[in-house]
């Protein structure tokens, strides 16, 4: 297929489980060093340089880059992804983390030297190296992660007092009125449920798994208006750089991104799931610490500390809504756990938590907000590399 990128650029697809064909994109230096690049859940755009454009001529001449798009995204073939049956299996965590398995050895790489993903893809790469770190990937760069676990949900969108909720008051209110909270005994009852924000991802899907068009279409519209709320510091519309004078138009309709998020939401809090929020962040932390996190030895706790900073970066704006920067927090805070509560940091600790975790200042969300690029980009290098070249 021909390449509508830049030079040293193929575009295939490739055929995975369940009869789908991933779209896939190659570029940057042959001989580089490994990197997959998730998309997050707003999907690929039709100006696909656009999205790429993080990747600047320094990084597509150390790296050899994979980006493609996930299954039901995009140009991806989508057979019967997701039916009024309401199933998620096929378009759920364990699948995507298969699919980037398959993509690693039909193109022939031995291990990822990055895994680089943002939002929904942050929390995909997390899942990924739950099961595959330390053998086909060896370097995580994760932006605006968050964990997709029911308080995550409520964060987002369940929770109208202290979540995202509190910032955007009018819109959370229309927001989970769609979906039938609208009076004063509604909105108690909602939060007096075990948890509001998994009830509100269930009564969106039903309605986006309907026999009606109309109220789909409706649905879609509403939980879209609210998702984007809070993604940048710098878009109007949440999704794109309204600075930037090409197409970018998402490639995925409405109702698709809206059924395919909801459906990755719903796979990671059920039971059905090899992988779900029980246990994913455990299995993550135990995956990047070799399995020794639990260990009483001094000495390989300090070499776990020591070598924190070169497998996993997570990189955050001071002002994002959607996923904050203490989810990211959290996950470093857990990877240096030694199993004493002692309250102090060693100085060790504090460099690997200040490097693990970078809180950038003046941004939200997107990659494209100020200085991302270049904390992204610094961090890719240097989890590869071993330092900035």
């Amino acid at each position: 297929m021909a390449s509508q990128f830049a030079h040293n650029s193929q575009i295939s697809m490739v055929e995975v489980k369940d009869g789908y064909s991933l779209y896939t994109v190659e570029l940057g230096n042959p001989d580089g060093a490994p990197l997959l690049f998730l998309h997050g859940g707003w999907g690929p755009m039709d100006n696909e340089e656009h999205r790429l454009e993080i990747f600047n001529g320094e990084i597509r001449s150390k790296f050899r880059i994979i980006y493609f798009h996930q299954r039901g995204w995009g140009r991806s073939n989508m057979e019967t992804t997701i039916g009024m049956t309401g199933t998620v299996a096929s378009t759920g965590i364990d699948a995507n983390i298969i699919d980037c398995e398959v993509l690693r050895q039909h193109f022939g790489i031995d291990n990822w030297a990055v895994v680089y993903g943002g939002s929904n893809g942050a929390a995909l790469g997390l899942a990924y190296a739950a099961k595959h770190f330390g053998s086909t990937v060896s370097g995580l760069v994760l932006r605006g992660l968050w964990l997709i676990r029911e308080k995550d949900l409520d964060h987002d969108y369940g929770d109208g007092r202290n979540g995202k909720g509190k910032y955007y008051p009018a819109e959370w209110h229309e927001f989970v009125g769609h979906v039938g909270y609208k009076t004063r005994a509604d909105l108690e009852r909602l939060e007096k449920t075990e948890n509001p924000g998994l009830v509100l991802v269930n009564r969106y899907w039903e309605l986006m798994t309907c026999d009606i068009p109309e109220k789909s279409r409706k649905a879609a519209a509403s939980w879209l208006k609210w998702d984007t709320l809070g993604a940048s510091v710098v878009a109007q519309n949440g999704i794109d750089n309204p600075n930037s004078t090409t197409s970018n138009e998402l490639l995925t309709s409405n109702e698709d991104i809206v059924k395919l998020g909801l459906s990755f939401y719903r796979s990671l809090n059920s039971a059905e799931s090899d992988l779900n929020s029980k246990n994913f962040l455990d299995m993550a932390v135990a995956k990047i610490n070799g399995n020794t996190a639990s260990t009483t030895s001094i000495e390989s706790h300090k070499e776990l500390v020591r070598s924190l900073p070169n497998k996993i970066r997570l990189i955050t704006g001071e002002f994002d809504m959607l996923c904050p920067p203490a989810c990211a927090h959290e996950v470093i805070e857990k990877l240096l756990e030694n199993g004493e509560d002692t309250g102090e940091r060693t100085d060790s600790e504090t460099y690997a938590l200040k490097t693990t975790c970078q809180i950038i200042k003046g941004a939200s969300h997107t990659h494209y907000d100020p200085g991302m690029p270049d904390a992204i980009r610094n961090a890719m290098l240097e989890i590869a590399f071993g330092k900035a070249i």
